[in-house]
């Protein structure tokens, strides 16, 4: 019961985080947000359960990229579009006369295909999370474009909060005292890297809480109808994001291994009643089994290119590049902080793998580990794939967000194992700790800085520093309501930024209370 009280205080921390951070990202700040939401306005208003990924984009979503800034990565968008840098130069009157153009957008131009060159290419994506959100932009269809950006936004983070008791579950079954497992939920929960790249208008939200849900099916006993549950969430995985791919070996490996018996068979039995026909489509229409476009425009690449690509990869630099965005990428407007951030993070994943192998022999561990291994593979696959079309060997970091639950774990029982005893209960929370402290960094001396205007990117990419005392706090939160739903006043923006701000502490002390707890009894 003590368990229960402790992880719903903190599932409550990480929801109030989670509507700031929807909040607070501007519009299609997310990647890929506006090819994402286009393609659920053709299915809901146009009635197609499928979209083309050659789809021209709505007439309002084009008029909304013209008016409203765009991030960093968007500025190949030729004028009128300009970057949030190039914005916030504008004059005065220019700046209000957009604002006033995105608010008198008129809803029917959802209905009517833009003339330009921006295709609805997320239609490449596998389709459950757009079916889901589906109904609730027809219950919005009446509201203006930022409002309904801004609810499917809330309707992803709310189911994605479910992640927070799976962590927990996931947690408990390496940890023998609730408070760590606790802990491990609430790092998820501060994690800056998790909500940044997640707190959009994508698949990734529902995706996320599938693997999730996937890791805790999987370090459980293998009952009939945990077996059945794994394929279906494997199953509705792989209508979700084509990187379910990657739980495919380590799930084989594991009913091989664990599982002799006929009634293993349910999983990939249960896998191909939901999915295979996704797959079975992808090959038809695009020769390869994900449909990814890189996969798409390579199709006579062979196994010997891919290893002749393989070996011309800085694979050390592709690791970095992936593991710094894991940690903290500022949206599409791909903003970093200090290389020395990142490192103190580098040296504590060390450390802990460094703890692991004194404990490898644990069941959970060892299932858990090989999920991460398997994953870091599928993104190493990727970025030799995006080499191979692009000449850039990198893959998203916020891709292993997937896998932040048992990353989380497996973090904490090396570090644990290399303590000693009398701090261990205390490596979660310090880690709770770690984690709010550079969310609260990143929030307030970077991206809102930046999306308030204040800073800009040098020429070389990085943006400038942020100098506090310079800033006008009353202009501050009325740039920050630009170009959002009308719901966001300036004054409604502040408070829930101060809901925002004591949530974050409040999952510190709550990480605190529980291990103390735990040392009492």
């Amino acid at each position: 019961m003590r368990a229960t009280r402790w992880i719903l205080a903190i599932w409550f921390c990480f929801l109030v985080r989670a509507f700031f951070y929807c909040a607070a990202l501007p519009l299609w700040e997310g990647y890929d947000e506006w090819s994402h939401f286009a393609v659920v306005q053709r299915m809901a208003f146009r009635g197609e359960p499928l979209v083309s990924r050659f789809s021209q984009i709505p007439r309002d979503v084009a008029a909304s990229l013209e008016l409203a800034p765009v991030s960093w990565e968007c500025r190949y968008l030729p004028p009128p579009s300009a970057t949030y840098d190039q914005f916030w130069r504008l004059p005065p009157a220019e700046r209000a006369r957009r604002e006033s153009a995105f608010r008198a957008i008129p809803s029917a131009w959802a209905l009517q295909d833009s003339t330009g060159n921006l295709k609805t290419y997320e239609g490449l994506q596998a389709p459950l999370a757009a079916w889901m959100m589906t109904p609730v932009l027809l219950a919005a269809r009446h509201t203006d474009l930022a409002t309904q950006v801004l609810l499917l936004r809330c309707f992803g983070m709310a189911i994605l909060s479910l992640v927070i008791p799976l962590t927990f579950l996931t947690a408990r079954s390496v940890f023998r005292h609730d408070a760590t497992a606790c802990a491990c939920a609430a790092i998820v929960a501060a994690m800056p890297g998790f909500l940044i790249g997640i707190a959009r208008v994508s698949n990734e939200w529902l995706a996320v809480l599938l693997f999730t849900l996937l890791l805790w099916l999987s370090v459980g006993p293998l009952t009939r109808l945990r077996l059945i549950a794994l394929g279906a969430a494997l199953g509705l995985g792989l209508l979700a994001k084509a990187y379910f791919l990657a739980a495919i070996p380590p799930l084989a490996l594991l009913l091989v291994l664990q599982c002799r018996q006929a009634r293993a068979l349910l999983v990939p039995a249960v896998t191909l009643a939901v999915a295979g026909w996704w797959y079975v489509r992808n090959l038809l229409t695009t020769g390869t089994l994900s449909g990814m476009w890189e996969s798409a425009v390579q199709p006579a690449a062979t196994l010997a290119d891919q290893i002749h690509q393989a070996t011309r990869v800085p694979w050390l630099a592709t690791i970095d590049s992936i593991l710094f965005s894991h940690l903290w990428l500022g949206a599409w407007s791909t903003l970093t902080v200090r290389s020395w951030m990142y490192h103190v993070f580098y040296v504590l994943i060390f450390l802990a793998m460094l703890g692991l192998a004194l404990r490898l022999s644990t069941r959970a561990i060892q299932i858990l580990a090989v999920f991460v291994l398997t994953f870091w593979l599928g993104q190493l696959y990727h970025a030799n794939l995006l080499s191979m079309v692009w000449g850039i060997a990198t893959s998203l970091g916020c891709y292993l967000n997937a896998v932040a639950a048992a990353e989380v774990t497996l973090c904490v029982a090396g570090l644990r194992a290399l303590s000693p005893r009398a701090a261990r209960r205390f490596v979660a929370p310090a880690g709770v700790a770690l984690f709010a402290l550079f969310d609260l960094y990143t929030i307030h001396m970077v991206a809102l800085p930046y999306y308030a205007g204040l800073i800009a990117h040098r020429p070389g990419g990085p943006v400038t520093n942020f100098h506090p005392a310079s800033a006008n706090f009353a202009e501050f939160f009325t740039r920050l309501a630009a170009f959002k739903s009308p719901v966001l006043s300036p004054p409604w923006f502040a408070l829930l930024w101060a809901f925002y701000a004591a949530a974050t502490l409040a999952l510190v002390a709550l990480a605190f209370a529980a291990a103390r707890r735990e040392s009492s009894s």
